[in-house]
């Protein structure tokens, strides 16, 4: 997912745990799980439980199994809370129960620990061949209907009749919970949800909008000016076939493969610039950008502002210094023509959620980049699923969805809503106001995406913690009501 820009005003310079701190006047990167150290000790187990398909058709009995994983170290017995982490658009992992803000939770309530995997990811798979056909059955319904048959499930073991549940989600996993807390309110207590960009969107600029002030708030002027000297002189590279040499050198591309007249291939090269700096920038830590800013006052990437670019993303898309990037759109299409979690993921944003990251029209640094639109990424649908989803389809796929859930007026009580504010994904969330006088929003300056999930890290802020701790703590108060 990919976003946008705007001043930081911070409410107070003395911060307290009663306070919340909110950012005044103020998502194709993909959401990918919280980052996670790797841990060699373990507690957690993993276990299936066969579900249905289809919840809505009572006629349809196809089943396949859901894949989930536990830890019950710390669980005080029958009764004590039940911790859900919802798993997402990704693989799930045993390390999300072993560390991280709601393992403290369980810690700190004698819980037991849960990580579901959804449908259609990891090894939780329905249908070996991802056709457009069999993946009609990942949408967002049929995703919280599992977790909540789910529940339903572990309330018949009598240790968890009396359970109190808790749920936990990060990005597209935060939009979850937060649903999920709409739609079965009776089968949860509470949720946690991080960086969740509720409100489906099609044309997101405001993605690279965040990205953009993410770079000026870290890095200041001077970094800003070097990246969209280097961008624009890319830009107006194209126009000779001359600089289109010094583009190939600069960008690394393979000679003679790349068509600098098909705006579909254009596309990809932009989207290759932008994915490179969102990538930093969602999942970045405070100081990291300041690095990355200082590196191209150096001259670090290269000798001109257009190598500089061009270094830059060789860099941190891993480009082996003999090998060239093949720039072609028949490539990206081909790459998600396989059955992965990549496949299953864009096949949602095509027909739910849209959070196609355009290039922005507002003054940014990748403005120039005019071929990152919605009609390129719509191309995606059509090509690698079905002719059918077109723009006007992915528009009105989008807007079921804010209209059954509420876009950024969500009803939900007891939910905790936090964001980064250099999160790109923000940008589609509630990050200034509070949703609910029983559903607090903290919104973090120099935090970025799902910072809160995470265990410590040195380079968190007093303010990044400060939230964490706030979180457990009103957690605990639901639970001892």
């Amino acid at each position: 997912m990919n976003v946008f820009l705007l001043l930081v005003s911070f409410l107070s310079s003395s911060w307290g745990l009663e306070q919340r701190i909110f950012v005044k006047d103020t998502i194709h990167q993909e959401m990918d799980p919280p980052e996670t150290m790797s841990l060699s000790r373990s507690n957690v187990m993993i276990n299936w439980i066969e579900m249905p398909l289809d919840h809505f058709d009572p006629q349809n009995t196809a089943t396949f199994n859901m894949r989930y994983m536990f830890n019950e170290e710390h669980f005080g017995g029958a009764g004590s809370p039940i911790f859900i982490m919802a798993g997402g658009e990704w693989t799930i992992t045993t390390n999300m129960l072993m560390e991280g803000n709601m393992y403290d939770m369980a810690v700190e309530n004698k819980g037991y620990l849960i990580y579901t995997e959804h449908r259609y990811y990891g090894q939780t798979i329905p249908f070996t061949d991802f056709t457009a056909n069999n993946l009609r059955f990942l949408n967002i319904d049929q995703a919280l209907a599992d977790l909540a048959y789910f529940i339903k499930y572990l309330k018949k073991q009598p240790r968890f009749a009396n359970s109190k549940i808790i749920m936990y989600g990060g990005s597209y996993a935060a939009n979850m919970v937060m649903w999920f807390k709409q739609r079965y309110p009776h089968l949860v207590l509470g949720v946690v949800a991080s960086s969740g960009p509720i409100n489906a969107k099609i044309d997101f600029a405001g993605y690279l909008e965040v990205v953009h002030e993410a770079f000026l708030l870290e890095g200041g002027e001077q970094c800003i000016d070097i990246i969209r000297q280097g961008i624009q002189d890319t830009v107006e590279a194209l126009e000779t076939e001359a600089d289109r040499r010094t583009i190939e050198e600069s960008y690394r591309l393979c000679n003679g493969t790349f068509d600098f007249d098909n705006r579909l291939d254009l596309g990809y090269f932009a989207g290759m610039i932008t994915w490179t700096f969102s990538g930093r920038v969602q999942y970045a830590v405070p100081g990291s950008l300041l690095t990355i800013c200082n590196n191209f006052r150096n001259n670090v990437y290269g000798t001109t502002p257009m190598m500089q670019i061009g270094g830059f993303v060789a860099l941190f898309q891993n480009l082996n210094n003999n090998s060239c990037w093949n720039i072609k759109f028949d490539n990206m299409v081909a790459n998600y023509m396989r059955p992965t979690n990549s496949r299953a993921w864009y096949y949602q944003t095509c027909t739910e959620y849209g959070y196609f990251q355009i290039a922005p029209n507002s003054g940014t640094v990748f403005d120039p980049l005019k071929w990152l639109d919605v009609e390129f990424y719509v191309e995606v649908c059509k090509r690698g699923y079905d002719e059918r989803f077109d723009e006007a389809f992915a528009y009105d796929a989008a807007d079921r969805v804010n209209l059954i859930f509420g876009a950024l007026s969500p009803e939900v009580k007891n939910t905790i809503n936090i964001h980064g504010y250099i999160d790109p994904w923000r940008a589609l969330g509630v990050y200034e106001r509070d949703l609910h006088v029983t559903s607090p929003t903290y919104t973090v300056p120099r935090a970025s995406h799902c910072f809160d999930i995470s265990a410590w890290r040195v380079t968190d802020t007093i303010q990044m913690t400060a939230v964490q701790q706030r979180a457990r703590s009103i957690v605990a108060s639901w639970l001892n009501s």
